[in-house]
């Protein structure tokens, strides 16, 4: 018993981590979807020319986008937390669901993450050129590749920890 609530505590801190940084990623986007230009040029010539050629159209994308991060960060911590109270109403669908979805959520977060992290990388040592754009790379897909690995983490864990009624 005691194993197991120490995993359930563990999986939920993996939780935590995870939503902290998909809401760290979220608000990047909210504030550009806002009309902030800070850090933007990091994600390449394309944004900042989109942004400002197409603003209305950049900003219902971004806002869109923060609150699908949004829900891919808070979603999976809440549904895992929640499932005993649902299951006590007999509905275990919705945690099932979002669960299931955040196992392959979680798979593309570290491969994207990992291979533009990786690239930028490379892209640093290779040349001069660009070098914000790199950083920015480095730090957001940094933080999706770290999102990506909390997020399957806890989802391991809470493979190990399942919610049994009593």
């Amino acid at each position: 018993m005691r194993t197991r609530l120490a995993s359930i505590s563990v999986a939920i801190g993996y939780f935590a981590i995870a939503g902290a940084l998909g809401i760290v990623h979220a608000a990047f986007s909210g504030y550009w979807a806002a009309g902030g230009r800070w850090m933007l040029n990091t994600v390449g010539s394309f944004a900042t020319e989109w942004v400002e050629t197409e603003p209305q159209t950049a900003r219902t994308a971004l806002l869109v986008l923060t609150l699908v991060k949004l829900a891919a960060a808070i979603l999976p911590a809440l549904a895992y937390m929640n499932r005993p109270r649902l299951a006590a109403q007999n509905r275990t669908r919705l945690p099932a669901i979002v669960l299931g979805i955040s196992w392959p959520g979680s798979v593309l977060l570290i491969l994207w993450g990992g291979a533009s992290f990786v690239g930028a990388v490379i892209g640093l040592i290779a040349s001069d050129e660009n070098r914000s754009v790199k950083y920015g790379h480095l730090f957001f897909d940094g933080i999706f590749l770290l999102w990506g690995a909390a997020l399957l983490t806890a989802l391991i864990l809470s493979r190990n920890a399942p919610y049994q009624p009593r």
